[in-house]
């Protein structure tokens, strides 16, 4: 998928519709810079430019309104991804509805996600482009199979959601409160594939899952590494350590399913592919070249 960007970027740009990406960010939340800093790199890695608008927390609505349309009007701009959370006194509607709906590269718009659900899809979102994407270069039929998501979130679980019904397959969504009524086994044992988006780390165990079923794990969790006596390993500065994991229980349910996607290394790999490719298709909106 690298490489087939990366042919399509530098096809672009000797045509004059130049590639670039411009995050939002207000602030120094710590979760939000991590993921600027892999945007960022990201686009060196393409070669596209990246623009990096960062103001102040104390920054007024109007004044983070007006860098969006800045970016709006910036040819050198193709896409552009706000990063949340924004300060208490802005809100994120403010802000997604100022951006561009032809620079809106992970479809958080209302209108995007409208077209989305109509099945006329400008930018999918790329958390759940990416799942479609490793089922579609893994050779799974989406038409007919049953699909369980777990998780009803606006980011991931929703449009997952829609964009495995706009493949004709028949979807259950499940979430959090699904596993505290007790629920949540009956629905995902019947999956053919379960795609996991909860935000718990260890959710899905062997007996969730079908025997063969295909496992996509969304979940990113920072846990503590345990001693085989169940106590903390502290690094060399006497704090815990702690490691990345996703919802299912990787090691037992591998056991158990045709294939599963590991975390770190899966859905987040190509997550990153999913937004550029969305950057390429906005720049050739943008420049007429569809």
């Amino acid at each position: 998928m690298k490489e087939e960007l990366k042919k399509e970027i530098r096809d672009l740009a000797s045509r004059g519709a130049p590639v670039g990406i411009a995050t939002i960010l207000v602030g120094e939340d710590f979760g939000a810079r991590m993921y600027r800093k892999q945007v960022e790199r990201f686009c060196e890695e393409m070669g596209v430019a990246y623009t990096d608008a960062n103001p102040p927390a104390d920054t007024s609505e109007a004044e983070v309104v007006k860098k969006v349309q800045e970016l709006n009007a910036d040819k050198k701009v193709s896409g552009i991804l706000p990063l949340r959370p924004f300060p208490e006194h802005i809100s994120d509607y403010a802000i997604i509805n100022s951006i561009d709906l032809n620079k809106d590269i992970d479809c958080f718009h209302p209108y995007n996600m409208g077209k989305l659900t109509l099945g006329e899809i400008t930018f999918p979102p790329a958390t759940p482009a990416a799942c479609i994407e490793i089922l579609d270069r893994e050779g799974v039929e989406l038409e007919g199979a049953e699909v369980v998501v777990v998780g009803h979130s606006n980011i991931v679980g929703k449009p997952i959601s829609i964009l495995c019904l706009n493949r004709n397959a028949t979807v259950t969504t499940t979430h959090i409160f699904t596993s505290m009524a007790g629920n949540l086994e009956k629905h995902t044992t019947g999956a053919d594939i379960l795609i996991v988006a909860a935000g718990k780390a260890g959710l899905i165990t062997p007996k969730h899952i079908k025997e063969g079923a295909f496992v996509v794990d969304v979940g990113i969790n920072r846990v503590k590494v345990l001693d085989e006596q169940g106590n903390p390993v502290l690094n060399e500065k006497g704090k815990p350590k702690t490691r990345t994991v996703g919802d299912v229980a990787f090691d037992e349910v591998k056991e158990k399913a045709g294939k599963i996607t590991p975390v770190p290394g899966g859905v987040g790999a190509i997550t990153n592919m999913m937004l550029m490719r969305n950057a390429v298709k906005a720049a050739r909106i943008q420049n007429g070249l569809m």
